[in-house]
């Protein structure tokens, strides 16, 4: 009994920690940046660890089958489920950047070419930009603005997202346009604060003799905007070229639910599970308490030494009963029913906390 009490127990912690995957989005940005989201039906943590032209993402305790998703304009190839998470291929030579929203229960992975163009460079610096991701986008455009010393579209970006960050660095980029270039006004707009960041609007075109086309602003999606990558813990890899972000819990107050919610909620989602698991905590109730009936109904003195007259137990403790009634001492009782002086005071120590019942002598 008690090992199937065990695997009961086993089978329903092993329930209770399974997590599924309940959507999956893939974006593609300008062919260059893919976001991948997964949304999870609770709040998990998860690995990625690139093998090849695959990436192994890690959730623990992974369930079920993947929802329905479409691929089909974007440079990943494959999602598929290994045993302990997914496998996601792809021909192209990726870096990856992480991120958790505990809030939205979303596992989101950024896939991003290793691009040689400046116009493919500058699109993920704009996207590291516009997803909150600060930090490396400065980094972008730091490694654009050496490649490209003379481009000063790179150094009018670089500066706006300076002063997004905060940074005093800010007025050193924007003071490098010269006045010759279209970038210039703009950039004295935001060097002297005359217009805000938003409402700046940049050239159509630059002048510069090395000039390429503008980079194509990307819009961010409003329930996966990222937070300040002042938050974000930094770990990179070098052998895998990823960059990983982990977002810490969030220091909110948030009123817990009450325990019958709690548990109104668990039953309708984990329902095919919780009815079986309810139907066995019954019939092992009924159980203990059928044992529990049946040992109470045992006879009470079923030990009392038996007469060597061959009379029930039962026969004996009411004899003892009248003897007793009539003034006979412990010693003569034994002697006379040829039972033990030893059994004949346990029979009188049960009497005391015993009814004999007087109707029941007078039907025998």
């Amino acid at each position: 009994m008690k090992r199937f009490l065990l695997v009961i127990m086993a089978l329903a912690s092993c329930a209770l920690s399974a997590v599924s995957i309940q959507n999956i989005r893939a974006k593609d940005y300008s062919g260059v940046v893919c976001r991948l989201v997964l949304t999870m039906d609770q709040d998990v943590d998860f690995t990625v660890n690139q093998q090849g032209n695959d990436y192994l993402v890690t959730i623990s305790n992974l369930e079920g089958q993947l929802p329905n998703h479409n691929l089909r304009d974007t440079f990943l190839e494959q999602i598929e489920l290994t045993g302990d998470g997914l496998k996601i291929s792809s021909s192209a030579r990726l870096r990856y950047l992480t991120m958790r929203l505990s809030d939205t229960k979303a596992l989101v992975i950024d896939f991003i070419k290793f691009s040689q163009s400046k116009k493919e460079r500058l699109v993920i610096a704009s996207f590291l930009t516009e997803m909150g991701r600060l930090a490396s986008a400065d980094k972008e455009y730091e490694e654009l603005a050496r490649d490209y010393p003379d481009h000063y579209d790179i150094f009018y970006y670089w500066g706006k997202l300076l002063l997004q960050r905060g940074s005093a660095r800010a007025a050193q980029k924007l003071a490098k346009i010269p006045e010759s270039n279209s970038y210039y006004p703009a950039a004295q707009d935001l060097l002297h604060g005359t217009k805000s960041s938003s409402q700046t609007k940049a050239p159509a075109e630059e002048t510069p003799k090395k000039q390429d086309e503008e980079p194509v602003l990307i819009q961010e999606e409003a329930e996966l905007q990222a937070e300040a990558e002042t938050d974000l813990e930094l770990n990179e890899s070098p052998s895998q070229d990823s960059i990983i972000f982990i977002i810490p819990s969030e220091e909110v107050d948030v009123q817990k639910p009450g325990f019958l919610s709690s548990l109104a909620a668990f039953t309708s989602r984990y329902i095919l599970f919780t009815i079986p698991v309810f139907v066995v905590i019954l019939v092992i109730l009924a159980y203990f308490i059928f044992r529990k009936s049946r040992i109470s109904r045992k006879k009470p003195h079923q030990d009392i030494e038996e007469s060597s007259f061959g009379m029930d137990t039962d026969t004996v403790c009411k004899m003892v009963h009248s003897l007793l009634a009539d003034g006979w001492t412990n010693k003569e009782i034994a002697k006379e029913l040829k039972i033990s002086l030893q059994g004949i005071e346990s029979i009188v120590h049960r009497l005391h906390y015993m009814e004999i019942s007087e109707n029941a002598d007078k039907k025998e």
